[in-house]
């Protein structure tokens, strides 16, 4: 990247995050291509991108194609996809990737490049990476860790809203140079001229382990109770689950040499205040869309595995999620 006046950007899938980043960015006049496919690939072609946001309505033209060599070389790739779709799909972004590309990952749960560039001994997690396939993908260098705090949901295809600020934070996944350095603080400062409230961070680790807390915490329970988050961080019973899972996150997180950015308390305060929001895997449930349960649940099992950590909450909250994934799947094809 050249110049943080005109930076090629990539955001790959069009889900809520993806179309809210993508309206931002355009709106703040950078060039923004999109990948998407099916409804959304034709709405985004017919009348561009749409937010409704904190600061009001948002709608911009971008280049849009379902194939990646359509759109060339870009200077940052946003990953915005679920977990479960990454294994499939980042092999098949190469014609995206110069010598000089950033790739972001913006993704829940345990990220495929967690142990890329540390020194811990882990060289993939299953979970997430089968085979570790993805690690060898892109050079650590080459990637930006990223943590994802913006609360939005489809209105429609194309078409996002969102109620709450939105923040993300970045960091370096292994030793740059000060070139590559410098083009970090570049990133962060597109990001930050779109109205992204966007922080860098020496410890990505930490923040990883931070937001996999609260997902972990929320995201499968949610699913269970049919709550929203106010009501997941608030009721006292779930409390007790919550603070369960929190816990068992945090003894593995620590394990693998991080620490948690936030404590209990502050979690089940934010959590409170999130007033009628429901959790990106209990819209998925409802709209009879595939868990995100490998990232966010089973990634942090396998590594207290490794640790030899006992997680008999987390074990138990995955399977009554699975249960009630798959006895929904059965319902549908027994009705269909």
């Amino acid at each position: 990247m050249n110049s943080i006046v005109s930076p090629r950007i990539a955001i790959v899938g069009a889900g809520a995050i993806g179309i809210t980043l993508a309206a931002r960015l355009a709106k703040a006049g950078h060039r923004v291509s999109v990948l998407a496919r099916g409804e959304a690939l034709a709405a985004i072609e017919h009348r561009g991108v749409e937010l409704n946001d904190m600061q009001g309505h948002h709608s911009a033209r971008v280049t849009v194609s379902d194939q990646s060599a359509d759109l060339g070389i870009q200077d940052i790739v946003l990953l915005c996809t679920k977990a479960h779709a990454v294994p499939e799909l980042l092999p098949a972004l190469s014609p995206l990737f110069g010598v000089h590309t950033w790739l972001v990952p913006l993704l829940n749960g345990t990220p495929w490049w967690l142990f890329m560039g540390s020194s811990e001994t882990v060289d993939h997690v299953e979970a997430v990476d089968p085979g570790g396939h993805l690690i060898g993908q892109r050079p650590a260098e080459c990637i930006l860790g990223c943590v994802v705090y913006i609360t939005a949901r489809l209105e429609a295809p194309g078409r996002a809203v969102s109620t709450t600020p939105h923040r993300l934070v970045l960091g370096e996944i292994a030793s740059l140079s000060p070139e590559r350095q410098r083009r970090l603080g570049e990133v962060v400062e597109v990001l930050t001229s779109s109205g992204v409230e966007t922080l860098h961070t020496p410890r990505i680790r930490d923040a990883v382990w931070s937001k996999i807390a609260a997902n972990l915490s929320s995201n499968p329970l949610s699913v269970i109770t049919r709550t929203t988050l106010d009501t997941l961080y608030s009721h006292p019973w779930l409390q007790k689950v919550v603070e369960a899972l929190y816990e068992e996150t945090r003894l593995t997180a620590q394990a693998h040499g991080s620490q948690l950015e936030i404590t209990l308390q502050e979690l089940l305060e934010i959590g409170t205040a999130m007033r009628g929001v429901k959790t990106s895997m209990l819209q998925d449930y409802q709209r009879e869309r595939p868990l995100e349960l490998t990232a966010i649940v089973e990634g942090v099992i396998e590594l207290a595995d490794r640790k030899r950590i006992a997680v008999p909450v987390t074990r138990t909250i995955v399977y009554l999620t699975h249960y009630l994934e798959s006895a929904a799947h059965r319902q549908r094809e027994q009705t269909s």
